[in-house]
């Protein structure tokens, strides 16, 4: 329904501000990533997500649209709604949450209020699948984002970009982790492991 809305932001709170656009203020719920983006009486843009419910219609909005589309991935997890979604997108960048989800790194997602392990290996096995490079390599992140991945997630990314199939860089790359310091050795030898 809303691809995105444009104005001047008239008030922000912990999780959600205020747009005014075409003389309607919009509430629109977001993360800590979006609001560090936005300030009082500046023009931002924000690109949302209507949700539908029965007893509620609620717009989300993201600084970028693969936060959005994170988002949207995230409430499609069984036992994530919009609130758990957001919590997780706001304790999280992009890149550290794709990398947390193709290590399958439980402890980091159960950093997160709010998420126990059976969440967050439910969001493993669910979204494995569909994250994709992008959100891997860090390009995702906000404006300014630095990626922050370790070497370890770097150079699983860079073998399912080859083409090789997740579980089996999953299982090169933690054979092999503590044998190099830089994303480049652990590929090298990730890669002979491989037999290539």
């Amino acid at each position: 329904m809303y691809d995105y809305i444009k104005g001047e932001v008239v008030f922000t709170d912990k999780d959600m501000a205020v747009i005014e656009a075409g003389g309607i203020g919009y509430r629109i719920y977001t993360t800590a990533q979006s609001l560090a983006h936005i300030r009082t009486g500046e023009t931002a843009k924000l690109y949302c997500h209507f949700v539908v419910r029965e007893d509620s219609h609620t717009l989300y909005g993201f600084a970028t649209t693969e936060e959005r589309e994170m988002f949207v991935r995230l409430t499609g997890v069984s036992g994530i709604g919009p609130k758990g979604a957001l919590a997780v997108l706001s304790a999280m960048k992009i890149s550290d949450l794709a990398a947390a989800i193709i290590t399958s790194d439980e402890t980091a997602l159960q950093k997160v209020p709010g998420i126990g392990k059976k969440t967050a290996q439910r969001i493993i096995i669910d979204l494995a699948e569909k994250i994709g490079t992008k959100e891997i390599t860090g390009d995702a992140d906000l404006v300014g984002g630095q990626g922050g991945m370790g070497a370890e997630a770097e150079a699983l990314a860079a073998l399912i970009a080859l083409g090789y199939n997740r579980a089996e860089a999953s299982r090169a790359v933690a054979s092999v982790k503590n044998l190099g310091d830089t994303s480049e050795e652990l590929i090298l030898m990730a890669l002979k492991r491989m037999g290539v």
